[in-house]
This record gives structure tokens, C-alpha cells and sequence, in this order.
């Protein structure tokens, strides 16, 4: 067993591009690597899967429980090298004032080793007070600012019975340093537990230093490199394990979601290879070995919030159980045939999404909604992902017997699901990113325009506001919304509210016609087993309306009709 995350202070440190480097080299080097993300992104997956060809997933301790983790690590851990990619800063998570969701949280649950990358074009001395920020900072606190926080019910009695909030203040500011000074006097050593001798110690080697087990500079010098390296070694007993020096053939731009798609780039598997070689020269791989190889080393009894992924089953995620609408046993489960858009306008897709529906019975049938004329024969259902519709507005619109196809699927009664660019492709007319005006499918009224910024974003729950073809009253699933375009439909047409789990904040979303249910919001599927489940069974019945006969055999299937488009 054997893995690292790579983390960093911040977005832009060099993250994705080090993880990249990294995966080349270990699959240049037959250690055999997976690729997970730390949080809801899209895209740095297709750069692990698409661009290097390694299997890869999500971690998210937002839409997952840490047992769900866990399972779903130790499982690739037994064959791989798994490097799993941070998301933004380290200690970044909900509502950008708690630890909840971050890099920090998901490492820690797992027992997942970070190495910090640490960007230091344009200083030296400086990142020192850097590194010793992320190593000591007290990640409980979150961020919270006792002036708008301040609550008497969480103070002491004395608190509680009138003192003064200054007076009240001052107190806990006081009790707060000399916390800090005990914790600086049990200083570690870094390599060998703590130097107090007391192996029980809060700064023992599972705690100190904040899971962070190694540094990596980004765009240094060599010069600078050899001064400083020895520096922080020496004062905070952590190894510096490598750098890389600015590096001017990486060409990787970004646009309104984030870096661009990894086939819209020029030579990138030569560029990677090239990284691949400076990450080699400079890279020091013994305490790498070292640092990886602590993963997952012990049966960590972390605290696990219980709201992160409310009624997710492990094991089983679509949480298929005997005796319900889909089977009668386990082995038994009836199969339909899925369709899964993916080309370069649709290629937003969660892993975990599209193995609970082949959990449930699904073949997954990859198609394109750009190249191929019509839907492929025998579908049972569809998912429409997201990805940029918006920049391929023209050859959606001339591809008229595709958007027939999919609109008369839709009034059949087809169950179909799709999310934000999906979602924007059952509109009557969609706005391109040149500013044309094209027609898409018309399954659903609206249509999408450019709003110029993002309105709504970042990690949700959602619940219905009555029972709808998938998803009952009560009942609630996690998702994620981040986008640029929307839509003018009214507010009456919505079904689902979705709520921002800090700050209080909703709003409407999810519009359904029929079997249709389509939105902005990406949906986290496992964290609603009754959605796959509902959806499964409905794929069967439209099936069998249809005088479908698939196989029954319990096996999972993909298919790819036409040629391969999938990105």
C-alpha cells in the first residue's frame, strides 16, 4: 500500500502539473499509479484519464462518508500508487471559513500522507514563514472570527453568568497563546516522534506538522533550491523532497470552469513527458518511498461528520437490495442499456455516478451528441453530462437529426438525467460562447445565455419540493453547482430547492417534463441510493414497454457505438 496527496497553499501553486509530472514518471517507472481528485472537479480527471491513461476518481468528504473513502482507496491501494490531487488551499473547505471538504479533512480521514507544493518563484527566505504557517496552524479553529461568532452559550459558566464579550475576548485570546506555547514546547523532531519523550503526545507523529509529511517547490531555482532545502530541514525536521525550476514548455491556459480540456492542447503527453523528465532530475525518491509507503499504514479511528453523505451505502453504492422493484436476489438484477453523452462538449462525469448505475443493472452506452446522427438503437435511459456546450454551439445546432433523436426519446418517456451543459442542451435555444443564438433539442422551454459571472457555486443539498420521478419528499442529495450560464425560465418552473451548507443561502432548481429531470446542479448519486435505484427501475419498465430482452446475467458492460469519442 503506498500513497501521497499533493497539496498546496493555494490555486495556481503548481498543483495539477505536479501530480501530472508525478503520475508519468511512476507509470514510466512501473510503479503501476491511480489518480484520485480531493473534491468535486471534473477536469483534472481528464487530465489523469485521458492525457496519461490512468484509472482515476473522486475523494470527497462532502458528498462522501469516510467509510465510503476509505473502501474505495484501500481497493485501488491494493494495485496502485495512488497520488491523489488536493483542491484548492490546504485547509480550504466550506464557505471558505471551515476545514470541512478540504484537502486537510479528506488526508486526514484517510491517513493520506501530504506533500505540500510550495511555489517560490519570486522569493526565498520568505516561504520559510510559509511552510511554518501550514505546518503549525491550528486547522480546529477554521477560520472563525470570534468578533461575528461570539456566542456566550459556547463560553464557560463565568462567561455565561455576565462577563463582559472584551473582557470575555481577552480571556480566550490569552488561554489560546498559551496553548500554543505548550504545543511549541513539545516541538517534534519530525523523524522520530516527539522530542518530549511522551509517545501519548498531541505532536506524536500521526498529528504533528498537520498530516503534511513533505515539501516540493515550484518554479525555484537551483541556486535558491540548494540554500534553502537544507534551512528547512534543519528547522522544521520535514524532508524536502524536490523542485522544479520554471519550466517554459508547459503551455496549460484555464477558462471560466477552470484549466481548458486536455486534448485542446498542443503536444501535451510530449509536455508531460518532458516535465516527466525534470521531476526525474530533480526529484529525490527515497523519501518519497518513504512518505508514501505511511498510507493507510493504520486503522485510523477518525471522527467522520455524520451529515457527509447522508443514507450512502457503502459497498454496494446504488444500494440494490433483495426483494425490491429491480430483482428478487442480489444475482438477479435486470440490465438495461444506459446512454452516456460523451464527446468534447459533454464530459463532466463523476466515476462513483456511473458505477452505481452499473451497480443497479446499467450498460453503459458511450455515444456523441456532436458526431454521431441519432441515438444509438435499444437505449433504455440517458445521462447527459456536463462539460461546454457553449463552445460548440454551432455543430450542435447543424447536427439536427441528433437533437430530433433526443427530443423524441424524451417524449417517448425515456428517463433521462442531465446536469448544466446537458441541461442546456434540452433548451429551445442556447447562446454560444461567440454570441450566436443556436437551437438545441426543445425537450424543455428556456433558453441558456451567458450571464457574465457566477452566481451560484460551490458544494449544495438538495431536496424536493414534492415527489418527483425519481426523488421523494424528505429525501435529499448532495451536489455541486458552478457555472457561467443560465437560463430564463420563471422561478415556478423549478421543483427542488438547493441549499449551501454555510451561510443559509437557497434557491430554486431542477425543472422535470415526463421522465426528464435536468438542472445546473451536478448530482453526487450516491449519497441518494433511491435516485439510482427509482431511475434503474424506471430504465427497466421503459425497456420492457419496448419489448427490450437483455441479458440478466449479473456482469457490468460498456459499449461504445460509432467511433471513440470519449474524452
Amino acid at each position: 500500500m503506498a500513497g501521497v496527496m499533493i497539496a498546496a497553499p493555494g490555486s495556481g501553486s503548481g498543483k495539477t502539473m505536479v501530480t501530472c509530472g508525478l503520475l508519468t514518471l511512476l507509470k514510466r517507472k512501473g510503479y503501476n499509479p491511480a489518480a484520485f481528485k480531493c473534491g468535486p472537479d471534473y477536469i483534472d480527471g481528464l487530465f489523469h484519464r485521458r492525457v496519461l491513461g490512468v484509472e482515476n476518481g473522486n475523494l470527497d468528504s462532502f458528498f462522501e462518508t469516510g467509510t465510503h473513502m476509505r473502501q474505495k482507496l484501500s481497493r485501488s491501494m491494493e494495485h496502485h500508487f495512488v497520488v491523489a490531487e488536493g483542491v484548492m488551499g490546504y485547509f480550504d473547505g466550506l464557505g471558505g471559513v471551515s476545514v470541512q471538504g478540504s484537502s486537510f479533512e479528506i488526508g486526514s480521514i484517510l491517513g493520506l500522507p501530504a506533500i505540500l507544493v510550495v511555489d517560490g518563484r519570486g522569493a526565498s527566505l520568505s516561504l520559510m514563514a510559509l511552510i511554518q504557517g501550514f505546518l503549525e496552524y491550528d486547522a480546529m479553529l477554521e477560520g472563525k472570527d470570534e468578533e461575528k461568532t461570539h456566542d456566550k452559550t459556547d463560553c464557560d459558566a463565568e462567561c455565561a453568568a455576565g462577563m463582559q464579550y472584551e473582557e470575555c475576548r481577552k480571556r480566550r485570546w490569552k488561554e489560546n497563546e498559551e496553548n500554543y506555547r505548550e504545543k511549541k514546547s513539545h516541538t517534534s523532531n519530525g523523524l522520530h516522534g516527539c522530542v518530549c519523550g511522551n509517545t501519548d503526545c498531541h505532536e506524536s507523529k500521526d498529528k504533528k506538522n498537520n498530516n503534511i509529511r513533505g515539501i516540493f517547490f515550484n518554479r525555484m531555482s537551483p541556486m535558491i533550491y540548494n540554500r534553502i532545502k537544507p534551512m528547512v530541514e534543519e528547522l522544521f525536521r520535514i524532508p524536502v523532497i524536490g523542485y522544479l525550476p520554471e519550466l517554459n514548455f508547459l503551455h496549460v491556459g484555464s477558462r471560466h470552469l477552470g484549466l481548458v480540456l486536455p486534448d485542446e492542447i498542443d503536444g501535451i503527453r510530449e509536455q508531460l513527458e518532458q516535465l516527466a523528465d525534470r521531476m526525474d532530475e530533480n526529484l529525490e525518491w527515497e523519501p518519497l518511498l518513504k512518505i508514501a509507503a505511511e498510507a493507510g499504514g493504520r486503522d485510523r479511528e477518525v471522527p467522520v461528520r455524520e451529515e457527509a453523505g447522508a443514507g450512502q451505502q457503502t459497498g454496494n453504492v446504488a444500494g440494490i437490495k433483495p426483494g425490491n422493484k429491480l430483482g428478487n436476489e442480489p444475482g438477479n438484477i435486470p440490465h438495461f442499456r444506459l446512454g452516456i453523452a460523451r464527446d468534447e462538449a459533454f464530459c463532466f462525469y463523476y466515476e462513483d455516478n456511473l458505477r452505481a448505475m452499473e451497480q443497479a443493472g446499467a450498460r453503459l452506452v458511450y455515444f456523441s451528441l456532436l458526431h454521431q446522427e441519432k441515438l444509438p438503437d435499444g437505449l433504455d435511459g440517458l445521462i447527459l453530462g456536463g462539460g461546454y456546450p457553449e463552445n460548440h454551439g454551432e455543430a450542435l445546432a447543424a447536427n439536427r437529426t441528433m437533437r430530433d433523436s433526443v427530443a423524441a426519446a424524451a417524449a417517448s418517456g425515456m428517463p433521462i438525467l442531465a446536469e448544466c451543459g446537458g441541461y442546456l442542451y434540452l433548451l429551445d435555444s442556447l447562446e454560444g460562447a461567440d454570441g450566436t443564438v443556436y437551437p438545441m433539442a426543445g425537450v424543455l422551454k428556456g433558453h441558456g445565455y451567458r450571464a457574465g459571472k457566477t452566481g451560484r457555486f460551490g458544494y449544495i443539498t438538495l431536496g424536493p419540493n414534492r415527489c418527483l420521478p425519481y426523488l421523494r419528499e424528505g429525501e435529499e442529495i448532495k451536489g455541486h453547482e458552478f457555472h457561467y450560464w443560465d437560463c430564463d425560465c420563471g422561478e415556478d418552473e423549478f421543483c427542488m430547492t438547493a441549499a449551501k451548507p454555510k451561510g443559509g443561502r437557497s434557491w430554486p432548481c431542477m425543472r422535470t417534463a415526463k421522465q426528464v429531470m435536468a438542472g445546473f446542479p451536478h448530482l453526487y448519486y450516491p449519497s441518494c441510493p433511491g435516485l439510482v435505484r427509482r431511475f434503474a427501475g424506471q430504465c427497466v419498465e421503459y425497456g420492457q414497454r419496448h419489448d427490450r430482452k437483455h441479458d440478466r446475467q449479473e456482469r457490468n458492460g460498456q459499449e461504445h457505438d460509432g467511433e471513440e469519442h470519449e474524452l
